[in-house]
């Protein structure tokens, strides 16, 4: 099946494309970010994206998304897909998702797929046991350095260290004195 990654360039997208990639079933034709007009990521500026696309050698689709309320975002989000499936015959959409996001009751690429008509989801991380992602990661030998880090967990000397072993045990010591989500699933940092 053809099949998009949904892209920020973190550990987890990567993670996903690799898994996709080794998964039989699907075919990985594209990268795809979806952004709000005039975005400017801080944590996955789009120019590293695009670089990240061209050496993989695929396609990195921007799809805009905007919208002044959660029905024209949903509805936005919806249109984008439809346009990858109709124009370049998309019909999975594969994210790094972990887990829940906010007040969230299912997974939002998950919903805005079954909206949009003809389109599955593969979600190879969901539920994984965080620890053990980090782990494969490394054991993939992906380079994962931090881009983005929040307080209180981190100060800003985090941004630009790499991620290894030692560095897995100072994120375990973090989790058990400030409930620190080992991926950053709730946006304490990015890679």
């Amino acid at each position: 099946m053809r099949t998009a990654i949904s892209w920020t360039g973190g550990k987890d997208s990567n993670l996903a494309l690799l898994l996709a990639t080794l998964d039989t079933r699907f075919q990985v034709t594209a990268l795809v970010v979806f952004r709000p007009p005039n975005a400017v990521f801080r944590a996955h500026p789009l120019h590293l994206m695009h670089a990240q696309a061209r050496s993989l050698g695929l396609p990195l689709h921007e799809l805009e998304i905007g919208g002044h309320d959660s029905e024209s975002y949903k509805r936005a989000y919806v249109e984008n897909l439809r346009k990858l499936r109709d124009e370049h015959q998309i019909q999975v959409i594969a994210t790094g998702d972990m887990d829940l996001v906010g007040t969230m009751q299912r997974n939002w690429i998950e919903e805005c797929c079954e909206a949009a008509g003809n389109m599955s989801v593969y979600l190879p991380l969901w539920g994984a046991e965080r620890k053990g992602v980090l782990e494969s990661s490394l054991d993939e030998r992906c380079k994962i350095i931090f881009s983005c880090v929040k307080s209180p967990w981190f100060t800003a000397d985090w941004v630009g260290r790499e991620l290894d072993q030692a560095t897995i045990v100072e994120l375990e010591q973090k989790r058990a004195s400030s409930g620190l989500d080992l991926g950053g699933e709730k946006g304490e940092y990015h890679t």
